[in-house]
């Protein structure tokens, strides 16, 4: 039995970290050319329609001659390449949380110390988020962390963080027996739910890709980043629908319904959601 589990989650291991390699395919010519034509001068009234839209993945950065320049808001980094890293290494944390915590439930009635990794992934993903959410923002960019609780997509960031941080708390104290009768059956189904309620309202881009998204695309500049935003919706729309499996079985477990083994379900949602992130695209 241990054997094959073994090998299954090795498996899994192996076919998660080949897509999250995968290597994206080249645009096609007619994009390429699309992308040649938008980096040329343009009119100074469109211009003015695309100021502050420099960092939405999808858009071009304003050009000089004939090279594109960096953001001034992010200088050294691409913001569709750093948040994609962001997902996807998130993925892994995520998924190596629901691989322990699998492992854990199914040493059932057994309590090793393997029941306190489960929680230390969470931990470490708290601290890779605190660090890598926002490029821009407090601890790694200028912006203070007051400024950046003022900018709704930065906001929600930091609510996301706190988020892992309850989770990872409740499921320590839970593994040393310390966590009360509420929490333990209501903790974390109401975080996860919390959570996946609050991805759909998740926004990326600000508020200029919000009024973009509300409008039409006058440029191919403008419809690729419409485009790549759709894309976004709907990689988001997934990590909600696996949050709600998640916080369902959860709450089966933890209320009692699902008892021994099989109160590990739960598990295998996290191993999806953190599958699925691992391949994340823009």
């Amino acid at each position: 039995m241990s054997r094959k589990l073994c090998s299954a989650l090795l498996l899994i291991l192996l076919v998660t970290f080949c897509n999250s390699i995968r290597v994206p395919a080249s645009p096609p010519a007619a994009a390429r050319q699309d992308s040649s034509k938008a980096a040329s001068p343009q009119p100074a009234s469109s211009d003015a329609g695309m100021s502050g839209m420099d960092g939405m993945p999808g858009m071009a950065a304003p050009a000089t001659g004939s090279a594109a320049t960096p953001s001034p808001d992010h200088p050294w980094c691409a913001d569709e390449t750093w948040s994609t890293f962001n997902h996807r290494t998130s993925g892994w944390f995520l998924l190596l949380w629901g691989l322990t915590a699998l492992i854990v439930g199914l040493q059932w009635p057994r309590k090793t110390w393997m029941r306190f990794v489960p929680p230390m992934f969470l931990f470490g993903l708290a601290e890779f988020l605190f660090f890598r959410n926002d490029p821009e923002a407090w601890p790694v960019g200028p912006m203070s962390f007051s400024a950046s609780l003022h900018d709704p997509e930065d906001l929600q960031h930091r609510i996301f963080l706190l988020l892992v941080i309850a989770i990872a708390v409740i499921e320590l104290l839970r593994a040393a027996d310390r966590l009360s009768g509420f929490l333990a059956k209501f903790g974390l189904p109401i975080l996860g739910t919390f959570g996946a309620v609050f991805l759909f309202f998740h926004k990326h881009g600000g508020p200029g890709m919000a009024m973009a998204m509300s409008g039409t695309a006058e440029t191919p500049v403008m419809q690729r980043a419409m485009e790549s935003m759709a894309v976004v919706k709907h990689e988001h729309l997934w990590f909600s629908i696996c949050g709600f499996a998640f916080a369902a079985a959860k709450l089966l477990a933890d209320a009692g319904y699902l008892k021994g083994r099989k109160a590990a379900l739960w598990s295998v949602f996290a191993i999806a959601l953190g599958a699925y992130m691992i391949g994340y695209v823009e």
